[in-house]
């Protein structure tokens, strides 16, 4: 069953994070240039911010005015989605799926561009992980990337749909290519912009790669030795994390909002989006009280929920330098059917940062695609 699903979040429920806001207990620091974690003038100024400043009704029309429903799936749980219909007759339906700590609200921007400026018409769907947001969370352990491909594309066959093409970054990226390889008569492309891909165990890892790439390379390496902390935690103990996060506005901010900082191509002591942006997705995660069912995604899928199983479809990837992961096209070939490899300035969080660059690599491949 598909409803349409208004968001209203109640006014209580606003007062009480302003009032749980002004009840922090705020600890010492000894840090120097987010060296130590989340940096607490930042964080105070920010959370000041949250409480004075910002308005959530801004940002819920926004989301109920692109299109909010809500599917039930054969098992019964429910996901909630963004569905934003052309205006012109038979578009393909393109599935924009979100990560960690990300949200359905990091494609409001994006999707108008892309339904604006793409000469084949296009449907855009964007549905929120099982425990994200308005999605139902699990009650059962098991709920990984692959079962949560196979929801989205029951999701597909409900809205009536029959080829789609799959678009992703971080846990999007490894749904995105589950439902490349369980449902290759139905998913006819795959862009990502970031792109999970190991070096081949019978090569020169660097063979076929240029100085630029190898470059981009040493990012991941920056980022196993310094950033990883987190991946570890949400991995092994989501529900001991959860406890303090769910309970605490700023605790919650202070740990999303660390990776909107670290995670963006941006300056010290700066976000690259607006705070209303960065504060908007954390206050899903608040009003959802999603931050531990969210989590609970790494346990679930362990190391990365991902196959390296080979998929025939063609495959975008939009690099973006300062991403976590940025291998280079030779490995990502050792997987994929590459059509199409581009390189751009911007982070993890391409939809929000880079809309006009992620737009144009994305309607670039649906032309490619000969629709």
């Amino acid at each position: 069953m598909i409803e349409e699903f208004t968001i209203n979040i109640s006014d209580d429920e606003i007062n009480l994070l302003k009032q749980k806001i002004d009840l922090t207990r705020w600890p010492d620091e000894i840090n120097h240039k987010w060296s130590h974690g989340t940096d607490l003038k930042f964080l105070k100024q920010i959370t000041n911010y949250w409480k004075n400043d910002f308005n959530w009704r801004d940002h819920e029309k926004k989301i109920n005015d692109i299109g909010s429903y809500r599917y039930t799936t054969k098992s019964g749980l429910r996901l909630h989605f963004l569905h934003s219909k052309s205006e012109r007759d038979n578009a393909i339906p393109l599935v924009m799926t979100h990560g960690w700590p990300g949200s359905i609200q990091e494609f409001l921007n994006i999707i108008p561009i892309i339904q604006k400026n793409s000469d084949v018409p296009v449907d855009i769907i964007c549905p929120a992980l099982p425990g994200f947001g308005f999605s139902d969370k699990p009650t059962e352990t098991g709920m990984d990337s692959k079962q949560i491909a196979i929801l989205q594309h029951e999701l597909l066959m409900a809205l009536g749909y029959d080829k789609y093409i799959v678009q992703g970054g971080d846990w999007g990226a490894t749904v995105s290519k589950w439902m490349a390889e369980l449902y290759p008569d139905h998913c006819i492309g795959i862009h990502l912009n970031m792109i999970i891909a190991w070096p081949p165990a019978d090569k020169d890892p660097l063979e076929n790669t240029s100085q630029e790439e190898q470059k981009l390379m040493a990012n991941y390496e920056k980022y196993k030795e310094q950033g990883v902390g987190y991946f570890e935690i949400q991995k092994t103990k989501p529900q001991t994390l959860g406890y303090g996060l769910n309970d605490s506005p700023v605790g919650l901010a202070a740990w999303i909002v660390e990776k909107f900082y670290g995670w963006f191509d941006g300056e010290d002591n700066k976000l690259v989006v607006s705070n209303d942006e960065v504060l908007g997705i954390v206050s899903l995660y608040w009003f959802t009280e999603s931050i531990t069912s969210s989590t609970r995604l790494y346990k679930e899928n362990g190391d990365l929920g991902f196959s390296f199983e080979n998929i025939k479809q063609p495959m975008a990837g939009a690099v973006f330098e300062r991403d976590l992961i940025a291998p280079p096209r030779a490995w990502a070939e050792e997987i994929y059917n590459v059509v199409q490899w581009n390189s751009h300035k911007g982070g993890h969080f391409a939809a929000l940062e880079q809309p006009e660059s992620l737009s144009k690599d994305i309607i670039e491949f649906i032309k490619k695609l000969k629709i």
